[in-house]
């Protein structure tokens, strides 16, 4: 009886992991305030919705001053179509981005059980989209709004085109399309897409050889996902290109930031190699968490003689690889944290690939197979847990600070603060937003620098610390008021 019963607890562990799952995306959008990129995807997704395409009101995020108009040189197109219905129905608001990324979250984990069913079987399916409900990055990105549920689901239907293609070659077409849209939805990242891509046909050429030249299927597939990066391409030349051999080498990138943190790392090789080394056990560490219950089973599987298992161990490591390297661009540039935890974003996408490897060489009706799994679920609830009593950021306690007691038609200044994520956060309140300027004559100063003082202005608070640490970012604000203005 006693067994039946524990049985019965077994079976039922996954259905309630994805139940648990779902519950934390509905906390995370009570909990965690749309961010920065996921308020500039809504303003692009209101452009296209005006019938201005890929527009920016006042220029790239980045620009703190000018605030000049202009096509975005830094996100491509996937993600703000994605948002265009959700900001019809519901209108510019936090609320229209935070359903929008619940949404794609819920499709994921309905594609991942789907894919994986049809791939490992539906008791497999069940177990692992338990964990995959858990994943913390997806959990806490429903909240932030960001694209990362979108980009995980289009690599997971990618990945299992490619390996039902193995059996039926038809199928390589449609990896074509989700990659193709999947290179649309992410912020893309110059020469190391072409990288990818020369990794995949490797991969296929050392298992049939010259005969890949005879697949009209894979090549079709090559053709689709070029036609999609070629036209975006071509869209950026057409608006960004200089004309020059030089620009011809960068415009064509969806980046301008990340070709300009490329740039920098050419200039200081020194400070890439020594970014890349320090952070190798950070993203060791990021693997294992994932990875780490199921070690024993990857390290069977045939990586060198199977072409699936080979497939997966590709679309995984490949990931890991390529977010090092492209992380230590950015830190060239930007000098952020040294082990920002953000960087979980950058490889979240490849966990459904390591759960597929652990499914590939498991059998769940094993002891050890529980075992495993209950260490599983209980790494990535216990990171959900750290990731929800996270302190909120200053900067989203003076934008409610703003909405309280600005009037509509005041002027808000902002000091090295995101412009579309101030917008997205104070719509609907009826006051105005500018670059803050030496000779500001706003209602309202709103800076990231907590310690700066500002002439003729009282501060109303401060809200957090500009002072980061290893693992994130201050974002600290502080909010002044015009001299007499402020509130006893």
């Amino acid at each position: 009886m006693r067994m039946a019963g524990t049985a019965r607890a077994w079976r039922f562990l996954p259905r309630g992991l994805l139940v648990a799952g779902i519950a934390l995306r509905v906390l995370a959008v009570l909990r965690f305030p749309v961010s920065s990129d996921a308020a500039e995807y809504a303003v692009l997704a209101r452009s296209i919705l005006d019938g201005r395409g890929m527009w920016l009101p006042w220029g790239e995020a980045w620009e703190f001053t000018g605030w000049v108009p202009g096509p975005s040189h830094h996100y491509p197109p996937a993600y703000p179509v994605y948002l265009v219905p959700f900001i019809a129905a519901m209108g510019f608001s936090e609320a229209a981005v935070h359903v929008a990324a619940f949404v794609a979250g819920l499709a994921l984990i309905g594609v991942f059980f789907v894919a994986t069913a049809s791939l490992f079987g539906r008791e497999k399916a069940l177990w692992f989209s338990g964990l995959l409900a858990l994943d913390p990055v997806l959990v806490t990105t429903t909240g932030t709004g960001y694209a990362e549920n979108l980009i995980t689901l289009l690599f997971v239907v990618t990945v299992a085109a490619i390996l039902k293609s193995l059996d039926r070659p038809r199928w390589i077409l449609v990896a074509g399309v989700a990659a193709g849209l999947a290179y649309l939805t992410k912020s893309s990242v110059g020469p190391f897409f072409l990288v990818a891509g020369l990794a995949g046909f490797s991969w296929r050429f050392r298992f049939v050889r010259w005969a890949v030249f005879r697949d009209r299927a894979y090549l079709a597939a090559i053709g689709i996902f070029g036609a999609f990066a070629g036209a975006w391409a071509l869209r950026n030349l057409w608006w960004f290109w200089d004309g020059t051999a030089a620009g011809l080498l960068t415009d064509w990138q969806t980046s301008a930031w990340f070709s300009l943190a490329t740039r920098r790392t050419i200039e200081m090789p020194m400070d890439f190699a020594w970014i890349l080394a320090v952070r190798i056990p950070f993203f060791a560490g990021l693997a294992l968490l994932v990875a780490g219950p199921w070690l024993r089973d990857l390290r069977r599987l045939p990586l060198l003689r199977d072409e699936e298992a080979s497939a997966l161990g590709l679309a995984a490591g490949l990931t890991y690889v390529l977010a090092w390297l492209i992380s230590g661009a950015f830190w060239v540039l930007e000098r952020g944290p040294v082990y920002w935890a953000d960087m979980s974003r950058y490889v979240v996408f490849a966990n459904p690939v390591v759960w597929w490897m652990a499914a590939k060489g498991t059998d769940p009706a094993s002891p050890s197979f529980k075992r495993k799994f209950a260490v599983a679920a209980a790494v990535l609830i216990v990171m959900n847990g750290a990731a929800f009593v996270a302190p909120r950021l200053g900067v989203f306690e003076a934008y409610g600070e703003l909405r309280e007691r600005a009037d509509p038609g005041d002027t808000v200044a902002l000091d090295q603060v995101n412009k579309y994520e101030a917008e997205l956060h104070l719509a609907g309140t009826g006051v105005a937003l500018e670059p803050y300027t030496a000779d500001s004559q706003a209602d309202y100063i709103l800076t990231s620098n907590t310690t700066r003082s500002y002439d003729g202005y009282t501060v109303v608070d401060v809200y957090g610390t500009s002072n980061g640490t290893a693992v994130m970012p201050g974002f600290g604000a502080a909010l002044w008021s015009r001299a007499g203005d402020a509130a006893p």
